[in-house]
């Protein structure tokens, strides 16, 4: 607050500081719960009520999700699809974006057209699987990464942003008799940080979360990626298959209970996108907003 502000403009900012750590603290509280339930000892994770902290951690249900072979397996399944499909995402984006930024390119509109068509109308779900199959990619990982490769919404972000960038730049490059593939790659990726922070950062979190097509064309158990055995574990209550040891050959449960189990298994699939976002929060913003100029 300026020294200089009215009492009723300190009040109003008073305000909403405290409406916006109400926000953040309701919007923290069920991951903070989770985390809590991970490592609480059996009688607490069968209580109820509001979990603030607990006195007596218990890693007993990481202990049990990292012995789990499916667990590796899909965790190992999900990085590489990340890492490829957002790496193979960000190029083809930026290499189709770059001439649509040019305002001479010959039917630049009509492309740029059909390119937003794609936006509103699909092929649908029964042709899209039959493409797949015609494809041969059924039940490989190239089917989670190649369909959905160049998003139409990225590429208008970032032929935004492009057309910031000054032409006297290329203009300069061009004298020196640089190519359009080395300005490409030599000049523009660079100056393009932000955009690509950007984009890079959204088709991650989407390849981290996505599960739905994965259900659809993933039928062997060893290509599972980890949100879909999230889902048959939390879903389907197919805890027992996926992270055996559970329950004892006696029928007696031993800790830590499913609730604890399901908590940890949530957490740590939640960490390693937690953990990129850090790094490319600087560039997000600027990457948004020059990207959506000129939309």
């Amino acid at each position: 607050m300026n020294r200089h502000d009215s009492k009723s403009d300190r009040i109003v900012v008073f305000i909403d500081y405290i409406l916006l750590i109400i926000l953040i603290l309701i919007t923290l509280y069920p991951f903070w719960d989770l985390v809590v339930l991970s490592i609480s000892p059996r009688n607490e994770a069968l209580s109820s009520g509001l979990r603030l902290f607990t006195l007596n951690p218990d890693f007993q249900a990481y202990k049990q999700v990292f012995e789990s072979p499916e667990v590796w397996r899909s965790f190992y399944n999900s990085i590489i699809r990340v890492i490829a499909g957002t790496s193979i995402s960000v190029f083809f984006t930026a290499l189709t974006a770059y001439p649509l930024s040019k305002k001479d390119l010959p039917l630049n509109k009509i492309i740029t057209g059909l390119i937003l068509f794609t936006m509103m109308f699909s092929g649908g779900l029964i042709p899209g699987y039959l493409l797949m199959k015609s494809l041969g990619i059924l039940d490989t990982l190239w089917v989670l990464i190649l369909p959905g490769a160049v998003g139409a919404y990225n590429i208008i972000i970032m032929r935004n942003f492009l057309r910031t960038l000054p032409d006297s730049l290329e203009e300069s490059a061009k004298i020196d008799g640089a190519k359009d593939f080395t300005i490409w790659w030599q000049i523009v990726l660079p100056l393009s940080t932000p955009v690509l922070a950007t984009v890079t950062l959204w088709v991650a979190v989407g390849h981290w979360n996505a599960y739905f097509d994965a259900l659809i064309y993933i039928t062997d158990r060893s290509k599972y990626v980890l949100p879909v055995l999230l889902r048959r574990i939390l879903l389907e209550n197919q805890i027992e298959m996926y992270l055996p040891g559970q329950a004892d050959t006696s029928g007696v449960i031993v800790k830590p209970t499913e609730e604890t189990v399901k908590a940890a298994t949530i957490v740590i699939s939640a960490i390693p996108i937690i953990m990129v976002y850090p790094f490319l929060q600087k560039h997000f913003t600027k990457g948004i907003v020059l990207g959506a100029v000129k939309g």
